[in-house]
């Protein structure tokens, strides 16, 4: 008789066939871990070139204080150098806002006028708040109609939605 405990059964995976996906998922996994480290690294070093470029400019800043110091009161050398730093961020700003492209617009810059401003957000629509207000009870042009509801500002401008505001009663 043949003995046939050495032959695998049907239907039944080798030890060899079961180690292949497992040896290639703990691959794919330390790869995709060694990526992800990789680029955290990449992130701290840019975040420390960027401090030594700070302190860089810091440095060159003193250096052309110090600099127009030795002709000018120091007040006046400072105040130049100030000058000389806002017109340069103003010029990177404007070569910014050109390379973004013709049709796109900076991320700070204004869609349209901004609307007054209270302490609580956008101004509530006037309305006959009461008969003895500083135009009298009609108000300066007469009297107040219903009065529109808000108009939820542009997207991108980078103002919240403000929730509607019960009317004042006085």
């Amino acid at each position: 008789m043949t003995d046939k405990s050495g032959y695998p059964k049907a239907g039944i995976p080798s030890a060899g066939d079961l180690a292949e996906p497992v040896a290639r998922a703990v691959r794919d996994e330390v790869r995709r871990e060694l990526r992800e480290q990789s680029g955290r690294r990449a992130v701290r070093l840019y975040g420390g070139a960027a401090a030594a470029a700070l302190y860089a400019g810091g440095a060159l800043t003193a250096c052309l204080v110090l600099l127009f110091a030795l002709a000018l009161p120091a007040w006046a050398a400072a105040l130049i150098v100030f000058a000389l730093l806002l017109v340069a961020a103003g010029w990177l700003k404007n070569s910014a806002a050109q390379a973004s492209g013709p049709g796109t617009t900076a991320p700070s810059a204004p869609s349209g006028p901004a609307p007054p401003m209270g302490p609580s957000g956008p101004a509530a629509p006037s309305g006959p708040a009461s008969p003895s207000g500083p135009a009298g009870p009609a108000g300066p042009a007469g009297p107040a109609g219903p009065s529109a509801p808000p108009t939820p500002p542009a997207p991108g401008s980078g103002v919240p939605p403000q929730p509607p505001q019960p009317p004042r009663t006085g």
